[in-house]
């Protein structure tokens, strides 16, 4: 028994100066200068940098997406009664074409949301891609 404990210690003390060991590079190597480390805010300004635009880009039903998670977090509505539309309204957004999707009125999400997008704006970007497409 105490053989495998010898083992397992061993085994333990290489694994964690291999994981230090690497910390100790990394930090080194920011510290002098060897790599340029740059710190972004949030993924907008990350993808506004990056050299792919479109892989960056968020999702068309972000906002739904969103609104339901906001009524899961929030504590002053019923989770209950809510999550049911707003999970109808992120399903109809997700099964709908790109471009037409849905003008439902958001649950939970105001105009101070970073995920919002005003249903009128949503209206006439429709509008303009069933013109377009016809």
């Amino acid at each position: 028994m105490e053989d495998f404990q010898k083992v397992y210690s061993r085994r333990l003390i290489r694994v964690c100066r291999g994981i230090a060991g690497v910390l100790l590079v990394g930090c080194v190597s920011v510290m002098t200068g060897l790599l340029d480390v740059r710190v972004y805010n949030n993924e907008v300004d990350y993808a506004r940098e990056s050299m792919d635009k479109e892989k960056f880009k968020p999702h068309r039903c972000n906002d739904r997406l969103a609104d339901m998670l906001e009524v899961i977090e929030a504590e002053d509505g019923n989770m209950w009664q809510d999550l049911r539309p707003a999970f109808r309204n992120w399903w109809a957004c997700m099964r709908s074409a790109e471009g037409a999707e849905p003008v439902m009125p958001y649950l939970m999400l105001t105009a101070k949301d970073k995920q919002y997008i005003d249903p009128a704006s949503r209206r006439v970007r429709g509008e303009t891609v069933q013109q377009l497409s016809t």
